[in-house]
């Protein structure tokens, strides 16, 4: 008698955020797409969604961003996902985290954030980490993590997903760049914790280098744009772009640099430094949390990292380390990162979740 193989059930995802933050960001369009190529459905997030339909999984990226904004905006949305999450898991949905940060970059409405954290993380069915050190850091920060099940699932590179069709010379000329000059590059929305000023001192530290830093991002307030236009001291070899860049334009800054450097104070995971290996260009960090990270799984001459205050002496020797770099590779150091293997394994997590 001929058994018939009952099919797998498609699982369906609810998505927090799927594609609307592509402008912005690429991560989660290019890992959910993966996820949909597995045949399993992801939807957007809206919170009458969240409430009214069924779900198998309800997976939340960056809960804690509107935190940055006031509490206008921010107690409205917070309630409306808690609210939402609520409501998905009574219908049998999973709640699941990826830990991108620990708490709002600028941790303004420090009494409502950590109200939400706590309710939030009490509805928690499993948290994904994109790093050893940052599930680490996670635990450490909200010890009731050490009960939930938790998954590593790395930060796929970004190849392919900007444009990138110009050589070092013509993102030079669009600079206004000299081709003998040794080009550093902090690239990103531009925020206190970020610690641009400690490169800009560094780079006054040495007047003799013909080095420049471009410094290319938007400031997030007033206060940042003038403690960057203060460290830079009107150095001519600093190069402000103090703007939103847009994503077209990304390769631009990123093919004119010799380096990637992010001198963070906090640096729990860095979507700017996958951006910097996918364009082949190094990445400096500093020797703590996502820094040792990708500092273990990438190594030099790709990564580099620096303890203590960032100087111009690790500057220089970053530069001489990472002189011999090609101008283009066919990215074989990323092949780990690659974007169908990062969406298999998330895939399994669900269906680790939702099995368990």
């Amino acid at each position: 008698m001929a058994v018939t193989l009952r099919p797998e059930p498609r699982l369906r995802i609810l998505a927090r955020p799927a594609r609307s933050s592509l402008k912005d960001n690429p991560y989660t369009a290019l890992l959910y797409r993966e996820v949909e190529r597995a045949g399993l459905s992801v939807v957007e997030y809206w919170p009458h969604s969240a409430a009214l339909a069924r779900w198998d999984v309800l997976h939340v990226h960056w809960p804690e961003s509107v935190f940055d904004h006031t509490l206008i905006e921010a107690l409205p949305t917070t309630e409306s996902l808690l609210f939402g999450a609520r409501r998905a898991r009574a219908r049998g949905a999973k709640l699941l985290w990826t830990i991108h940060n620990l708490r709002a970059h600028e941790y303004k409405h420090t009494f409502f954030e950590e109200r939400f954290w706590r309710l939030f993380l009490a509805e928690l069915d499993g948290v994904v980490a994109l790093t050893d050190a940052g599930l680490v850091a996670a635990r450490q920060r909200f010890p009731e993590l050490q009960q939930k099940p938790s998954w590593i699932v790395p930060h796929p590179h970004y190849r392919g997903q900007y444009p990138d069709s110009l050589d070092k010379r013509a993102a030079r000329l669009r600079l206004g760049l000299d081709a003998t000059t040794r080009v550093m590059l902090v690239f990103g929305r531009m925020y206190e914790y970020k610690n641009v000023p400690e490169l800009l001192r560094a780079l006054r530290s040495a007047p003799e280098e013909n080095w420049a830093v471009v410094v290319a991002g938007k400031p997030r307030n007033q206060q940042v744009e003038r403690a960057l236009r203060s460290a830079g001291g009107g150095d001519p070899r600093v190069r402000y772009h103090l703007k939103f860049i847009d994503a077209s334009d990304a390769q631009i800054y990123f093919r004119a640099a010799d380096l990637v450097v992010q001198p963070y104070r906090e640096i729990l995971n860095s979507g700017s430094a996958l951006l910097a290996l996918s364009f082949d260009r190094p990445v400096l960090l500093p020797a703590h949390g996502a820094g040792l990270d990708l500092a273990r799984d990438f190594g030099p001459p790709w990564v580099h990292t620096y303890s203590g205050e960032l100087d111009a002496t690790a500057l220089a020797q970053t530069l001489v380390a990472t002189a011999a770099l090609p101008e283009r590779t066919d990215g074989a150091h990323l092949r780990t990162l690659d974007p169908a293997t990062v969406g298999a394994k998330m895939v399994q997590v669900y269906r680790d979740l939702v099995g368990g």
